[in-house]
């Protein structure tokens, strides 16, 4: 248990280091994306082809990833797991039969990719409004057909990240994306070098559109060849037997044969179906965005999007990974308990679920930390801040703000979710998907109230996520109070061990005090005053976090003990 949480949280720092790297590389292409294509191509591409691209990818593939994850397959660990040294008859080995279960379920995205991806385009084609704002873009269906075809190939990756997640290789995960980050904002930077001169002007470029597409291109075709090269240096047979399904015996007497199992075949209809609402519920303010914004609005609601979400990509999203990675190893390892259904996906050992528990309490404190902070000094600063960079738009102010309050429901409904996930039996997914399906009902009911009755705008979208989140927060909550209380483990995480130290709470009210008075008494269109306040904010941020250095010592430990893989048995939170 502790070679696996050490593995998937030491390995975090990878991902973390990746996503640090994509929004500084995405943060400087849009910078001179803007300049060279226009607000309303940015937006068309970062809403329109985005949630088509998204739609493609995430129905086909997000599914079957969490099903993989429920796979028996801890025996591939990568603590069990060397790489290939011996190239020796490698093209006539075959994978292991767990994982050769693994290719085989990873396989099924790239066939159900076609068929979504066909159907997608013969939509927007046939059915797809002419005349519409986006339509009259130049290259407007070049560019929608490279970025189906981009989707198709991206799909093609998921045999081999299925076994690179598998054996817990987040390095060589952030080496692939890596690379085809690189790739993708070079060559949308150069296509739009490239056609600027005929264009001539702002957003007169007539490869505006079609510079997102084959930048979608290159990131796709990268991704692959990277995988293919950095996995055939780690596995044990051929990188191509990735791609050949075989059916393997799933009991020890070889009584059973089948490609997947039909335990694995029913929790992927399930999970399947529960990814379809997920992907509405992710995807819902693009939809809304996509069915009836401008293209102009479309490019202020990508702005924030992009800039607004870095703190939850850097820091949540690999938190997330890494904590689904482990959780779905210690609920294998207890499949075999008394605890678990026929398709032996639930169970923990009393020690794996102590553990569990001890890691559900240190994330969430360290969301919440972060949360106050964003809280404080996000929505006091976020005009200044934007103003910086020379957007003084009120309406995009309020959106940023927003967005500040939202990144900790975001976070938290992520690693609750990915537990949740986990442990669940087949009927508590089912359980799950319904009720996911009435907070869908209730969020798209909301987010209409906010834009059409309130006239909110976007910042009215981003109060709609958040009722969205705080209502799945809830669920989750409840579920995961409800699993360790079945269990002798002494319930299950609280919430006041979660919260942050008083001092450290009375800090940053002060601190947004200070600041508040300082953006109140002084006009902040001076460039000189603007400086003063955010060298206050800064020297104000300090504080706050020595604060959290003093007060919040056991957790900072806490966070050391789960990076290094020391994990003790916690008895209390």
């Amino acid at each position: 248990m502790v070679s696996t949480a050490h593995t998937a949280f030491s390995g975090a720092q990878y991902l973390m280091g990746l996503q640090v790297f994509v929004r500084l590389a995405t943060f400087s292409m849009n910078a001179v994306v803007i300049i060279l294509a226009g607000g309303e191509a940015f937006g068309v591409a970062s809403v329109r082809f985005e949630l088509l691209l998204s739609t493609i990818l995430f129905l086909s593939r997000e599914g079957m990833r969490n099903v993989l994850l429920r796979i028996d397959a801890d025996r591939g660990a990568g603590s069990q797991v060397r790489p290939n040294t011996d190239r020796s008859n490698v093209h006539r080995r075959r994978p292991p039969v767990h994982e050769q279960r693994i290719i085989n379920a990873a396989l099924i995205p790239i066939g159900a990719g076609i068929a979504m991806a066909s159907a997608l385009y013969i939509y927007y084609v046939a059915y797809g409004p002419r005349s519409s704002a986006s339509a009259d873009q130049p290259h407007y269906y070049v560019s929608l057909t490279l970025y189906i075809l981009a989707a198709w190939i991206e799909l093609c990756v998921e045999p081999l990240f299925a076994l690179s997640r598998s054996r817990m290789l987040f390095k060589l995960q952030a080496k692939c994306e890596g690379i085809a980050v690189a790739g993708r904002c070079t060559s949308v930077v150069l296509v739009l070098l490239v056609g600027r001169y005929p264009g001539g002007g702002i957003g007169g470029n007539p490869f505006k559109l079609a510079a997102f597409a084959v930048g979608q291109m290159a990131y796709a075709v990268l991704i692959l060849l990277s995988y293919l090269w950095t996995m055939s240096c780690e596995l044990e047979y051929s990188v191509w037997s990735c791609y050949l399904p075989r059916r393997v015996a799933l009991d020890s007497e070889g009584k059973q044969v089948s490609y997947i199992g039909p335990a694995v075949k029913g929790l992927a209809v399930t999970l399947v179906g529960q990814s379809l609402l997920k992907h509405f519920l992710t995807q819902g303010d693009n939809m809304v965005m996509a069915k009836f914004a401008t293209p102009a609005e479309m490019g202020t609601f990508a702005f924030i999007s992009n800039y607004g979400s870095i703190p939850a990509r850097i820091v949540f999203l690999p938190l997330e990974e890494a904590s689904r990675a482990m959780f779905s190893k210690m609920a294998n390892r207890g499949s075999g308990s008394a605890s678990a259904d026929d398709a032996g996906f639930f169970g923990m050992s009393a020690d794996d679920a102590r553990i569990s528990r001890h890691v559900l309490t240190t994330l969430g404190k360290l969301h919440l930390l972060i949360g106050t902070i964003l809280l404080v000094f996000g929505t006091l600063l976020s005009p200044t801040l934007l103003s910086l960079i020379g957007q003084r738009d009120p309406a995009m102010q309020h959106t940023l703000a927003a967005y500040c309050i939202y990144l900790p429901f975001m976070g938290m409904n992520g690693f609750l979710e990915a537990f949740a996930h986990c442990v669940a039996t087949k009927k508590q997914l089912l359980r799950i998907s319904t009720w996911m399906s009435c907070f869908t009902v209730v969020y798209a009911l909301f987010a209409i109230q906010m834009l059409h009755g309130l006239e909110l705008g976007s910042a009215g979208m981003v109060i709609a996520n958040m009722v969205n989140m705080a209502l799945r927060i809830s669920y989750c909550w409840r579920f995961i109070s409800q699993w360790f209380g079945r269990l002798d483990v002494g319930g299950g995480p609280r919430l006041s061990a979660m919260l942050p130290h008083p001092a450290v709470l009375y800090t940053c009210l002060l601190s947004g005090a200070v600041i508040l008075a300082a953006l109140t008494l002084t006009d902040q269109q001076e460039l000189l005053n603007r400086a003063a306040t955010l060298a206050a904010s800064a020297a104000l941020g300090i504080v706050v976090l020595r604060e959290i250095w003093r007060k919040e010592q056991p957790f900072i430990q806490s966070v050391l003990t789960l990076r290094s893989g020391q994990l003790q048995r916690p008895r209390s939170e």
